[in-house]
């Protein structure tokens, strides 16, 4: 094979290399942000946390999750992560670009993996009743609710839910509320989740990954461990 063959192979090959590198996208829950993500460890793949869009008027998730998309130039050949509801957002992404699996932190596939008195409460619409504006109160007993007892992550749940996005939380509750029908059944759902979670009954399918004493906010607490599963993962696939 001459130079210039020798070369155009060269081109090509990495061509193909540039084709094949993996981004992996971080989706966060109801008033967290990048911030949750923060201990989490190296998974030899760019990791882009995807920051709340602000939702328009009686938007559908699957809008929502196009959105998404399209601001973040999201491929199928990339790897997504879900935080309790940002795996809801995840599950419809992945099924809009026709992704193979998507890794599920603290999560759901519908509202009936939620402990029954939220469940109830989504049944009766509570959520209509929260009021527009955050105050300190609320933001103090949602960061003691999540908390599993860790003096560490307090501060920083705390300083979370007193930034998040009211007009938003309340529409992502409706689409709880909405989600009767599990999303994209061909899905490979990674599902990692904590025994002690206050939000999330201990549901498991066939790639369920259980941490002991894991809190809705494990995904700080427990980062060292989520990330060896996410780690394995990634390898996997």
């Amino acid at each position: 094979m001459g130079s210039f063959g020798k070369a155009r192979r060269w081109q090509l090959d990495r061509t193909r290399e540039k084709r094949q590198v993996k981004k992996q996208y971080f989706i966060a829950g109801l008033g967290a942000n990048e911030r949750a993500f923060e201990k989490l460890g190296d998974f030899g793949t760019e990791k882009i946390m995807v920051l709340w869009l602000k939702n328009e008027d009686n938007e559908s998730l699957n809008s929502y999750a196009q959105r998404i998309i399209e601001t973040y130039k999201i491929t199928k050949d990339d790897i997504l992560v879900g935080l309790s509801f940002g795996g809801l957002i995840a599950q419809e992404i992945a099924v809009l670009l026709g992704m193979k699996y998507v890794i599920l932190i603290s999560s759901f596939r519908t509202k009936d993996d939620l402990r029954s008195i939220h469940s109830l409460g989504l049944k009766f619409k509570l959520f209509k009743l929260m009021p527009e504006l955050n105050f300190p109160f609320i933001s103090e007993s949602v960061a003691n609710f999540f908390n599993a007892g860790y003096k560490s992550s307090k501060p920083i749940l705390k300083d979370m839910v007193m930034n998040m996005d009211m007009k938003l939380t309340k529409w992502s509750m409706e689409k709880i509320h909405e989600q009767n029908e599990v999303i994209g059944d061909h899905l490979v759902k990674y599902n990692i989740i904590g025994t002690k979670d206050r939000i999330m009954q201990t549901w498991e399918n066939d790639q369920t990954f259980k941490i002991e004493n894991g809190g809705h906010f494990m995904v700080y607490e427990h980062a060292e461990e989520i990330s060896k599963i996410i780690s394995k993962i990634v390898a996997e696939n």
